[in-house]
């Protein structure tokens, strides 16, 4: 009902710019503040409205465009009890709102990086194969979006996700994307490792970099080698809003250990 509420307020401002004579400029500020704040409290879906009312307004402004795409990605996440074409779809308006991020701003890594977050989820509701092609897209994207900034250490999250997805085929689909990418090894699990030791070293705070070093542990055998990652998911305090049950997943694989 809230959600509801949030859209009908967003709908009904439409039309207060026109009627008042505040400026197109006025407007997009509004809009902006109004979805920075929603996306604070974690409300996606009244954020992306709010982004995308921005883009009634001014359709090339860069940070509205990847932002809208950001916050309907989330959004269309934690979508439950809908069919899977309705999540699939608005996934792939996410991808183009990014899309066209990266067409206003090129040099934006932003724009990359959320395109590469949106096919991945989009990927999730894939079959093998298919799931495997948009692999190519997403690591070109992730790895433009290192390229252009460096310390973008959600980025190298995608990369060592990419890297420990296709390590992790079953043998049909690994020998698909070996063909698909020329008959070489698409990822591994020791790249995986590397990529999330580098987010780590540059984001220290993001508790997920942990979970997915330990989880790669995990898949290489080294069990060993998880309890350290593990334990810091505990200690870390929750800044995320999946925070919470990523530490409840930890203190499981933590259980399983002991």
């Amino acid at each position: 009902m809230r959600r509801v509420a949030y859209i009908c307020v967003i709908l009904c401002m439409v039309s207060i710019p026109v009627m008042a004579g505040i400026t197109a400029a006025d407007s997009v500020a509004k809009y902006m503040a109004i979805g920075d704040k929603l996306a604070g409290k974690w409300d996606h879906m009244g954020a992306a409205f709010a982004y995308e009312t921005v883009l009634k307004y001014d359709p090339n402004h860069y940070e509205a465009s990847w932002k809208a795409g950001d916050e309907r990605t989330e959004w269309a996440d934690q979508l439950t009890g809908v069919p899977k074409k309705v999540i699939e779809s608005h996934f792939m308006k996410a991808a183009a709102f990014c899309e066209k991020a990266i067409e206003i701003n090129p040099e934006g890594w932003e724009g990359h990086f959320r395109l590469s977050v949106a096919l991945g989820r989009l990927a999730l509701f894939k079959g093998g194969k298919e799931k495997i092609r948009l692999s190519r897209q997403i690591k070109d994207e992730a790895d433009k979006a290192v390229e252009l900034n460096p310390d973008a250490d959600l980025a190298y999250h995608v990369l060592g996700r990419w890297h420990q997805n296709l390590a992790n085929l079953s043998g049909v689909l690994k020998f698909f994307a070996k063909v698909l990418y020329g008959g070489v090894p698409p990822g591994s699990n020791e790249e995986a490792v590397e990529m999330f030791t580098k987010a780590i070293e540059l984001g220290p705070e993001h508790i997920e970099h942990h979970l997915e070093l330990a989880r790669t542990y995990e898949f290489m055998g080294q069990k060993d080698l998880m309890t350290e990652p593990l334990k810091k998911v505990l200690e870390l305090p929750n800044k995320e809003e999946d925070d919470p049950s990523f530490k409840k997943e930890a203190e499981t694989m933590l259980k399983k250990l002991k």
